[in-house]
């Protein structure tokens, strides 16, 4: 690694983590203020899906932030905390973004493709693709040259770095 890779690898992740973090509100947000909900299913809707995303966006902030810190101060442990809560979450969070699909397919069955299940069947969409990304295949293949060239020439997507990281800690602890 360059010394100028170096410096600017810590500044990069901390993008990272602070917008998975400025998402956690924001998201949800969007999603209320173009879908205001007018019935007790549509909240339900929308505040299953919010959470669900929130859960999943949640996990990249702590992981990236882990990964910020590992790179900058050597602080391994932050990573290893972030691993653990992702490890923990992780089914948890894949339920609610289920019972949230759930919820939204009942509610455009019931009242139709409102506005409100609209945005709530898109946080559905979001938080599947955020659970992917971070415990699957990293979908995020846009913001590096190099990572959408190696899928273009593999025509193949990359396992999730935190996916094959959380992998490693488990069957370190199982050892």
């Amino acid at each position: 690694m360059t010394d100028h890779v170096a410096r600017k690898l810590p500044r990069d992740l901390a993008g990272y983590w602070r917008m998975e973090a400025m998402n956690i509100a924001l998201v949800p947000g969007l999603a209320l203020f173009f879908g205001f909900p007018h019935n007790r299913l549509e909240l339900l809707a929308l505040g299953v899906a919010s959470v669900s995303t929130a859960a999943f966006l949640l996990v990249g902030t702590f992981y990236w932030r882990g990964v910020e810190r590992r790179a900058r101060l050597g602080d391994l442990a932050a990573l290893d905390h972030a691993l653990r809560f992702a490890g923990r979450i992780e089914f948890p969070a894949l339920m609610l973004s289920v019972i949230a699909a759930l919820v939204t397919c009942w509610g455009s069955w019931t009242n139709g493709w409102s506005a409100s299940i609209i945005a709530s069947a898109a946080l559905v969409v979001l938080s599947a693709l955020e659970y992917i990304n971070y415990y699957h295949w990293q979908l995020q293949i846009f913001d590096h040259a190099a990572d959408f060239r190696r899928m273009i020439t593999t025509r193949r997507l990359k396992r999730a770095h935190m996916g094959r990281e959380l992998a490693r800690m488990r069957h370190r602890d199982r050892a």
